[in-house]
């Protein structure tokens, strides 16, 4: 996530979720099965159409530069180039002004709602609530350039359409989780905020509670015991500098734009991880794990 989600920045929105209420003798709604999205080099493979309400995909990658993929939902009247151009333009820009003015025009065209960062032989998972309406599916490492993605030309990346069509009833989402991460703004700068447990086999949800900042959740093992949120915290200052956890090991989910969240599921083991964002702040382009939004669990 070299300058934005490594990455950069990304777009503004509403606050999302949704509450079933169930009625005294109502059935309890049918669970859907979760719907597949494989990329690779040799191609993106996703679903022409999904039904509105908590839809959960599952994200397997066959290459170590895809694996990053997310949903998007363009604002009326913007056109799919103008969101490509826009996000090419968080990650190659090069001045703090640029790549804030570029994160502004990306949040004036789409609304971002998460994913699932995947990793070669394993599968991760994601649930969003959406509602009807067309969106796209894309890979965000085609936009981060040669030395993560696959560097195709412009307009080549993967993005392809997916049409949430309504519901008769929203179905149900999938497993609870167990543990909350929450993205704050603090008198100290951006932090997570954990509540709950982290358990290997149980999901996780993420909120986007920043005000007017998109953020991500980029998970990583920590196979040094001796590695502090500060060491952390520091390789993010200066990316120049070891860094503290295996770059492609990266789980988690893409970025969501304010007030959005979701639910995901990781191939987690037992043992310490550190919870980080790529993302780059809105107010001075530096990365919000730079200002200290590092967190270090313990998945249990």
């Amino acid at each position: 996530m070299s300058k934005w989600t490594r990455r950069g920045l990304l777009t503004a929105g509403t606050a999302a979720g949704a509450v079933a209420l169930i009625g005294a003798g109502s059935p309890a709604p049918r669970r859907r099965e979760p719907l597949d999205i494989v990329t690779g080099e040799d191609g993106l493979s996703t679903p022409a159409t999904a039904a509105a309400g908590a839809v959960t995909f599952r994200v397997r990658t066959t290459s170590t530069r895809t694996g990053n993929v997310g949903i998007a939902r363009l604002r009326h009247g913007i056109g799919e180039a103008s969101f490509r151009r826009h996000l090419r333009d968080v990650f190659e820009k090069k001045s703090p002004e640029d790549v804030i003015q570029a994160s502004k025009d990306l949040m004036a065209d789409a609304e971002l709602m998460g994913g699932a960062m995947a990793v070669c032989g394993s599968q991760s998972s994601f649930t969003a609530c959406l509602p009807p309406g067309p969106y796209l599916v894309l890979e965000y490492k085609d936009f981060e350039g040669p030395y993560v993605g696959r560097d195709p030309l412009p307009g080549a990346e993967y993005v392809r359409p997916l049409l949430v069509r309504t519901a008769d009833d929203a179905g149900a989402g999938g497993r609870r989780p167990f543990a909350t991460v929450t993205a704050v703004d603090t008198a100290r700068g951006p932090r997570f905020v954990l509540e709950g447990r982290l358990r290997r086999d149980r999901p996780l949800r993420y909120v986007n509670a920043m005000r007017g900042q998109v953020d991500e959740l980029a998970v990583y093992p920590l196979t040094d015991d001796s590695v502090t949120e500060a060491d952390i915290q520091r390789y993010f200052q200066d990316t120049r500098l070891p860094a503290p956890f295996e770059l492609k090991a990266q789980l988690g989910t893409p970025p969501l734009s304010p007030g959005r969240s979701a639910v995901i599921e990781m191939p987690l083991e037992q043992g310490r991880y550190a919870l980080t964002s790529w993302v780059v702040s809105m107010k001075d382009a530096q990365r919000l794990s730079a200002h200290g939004q590092v967190l270090i669990v313990t998945v249990l």
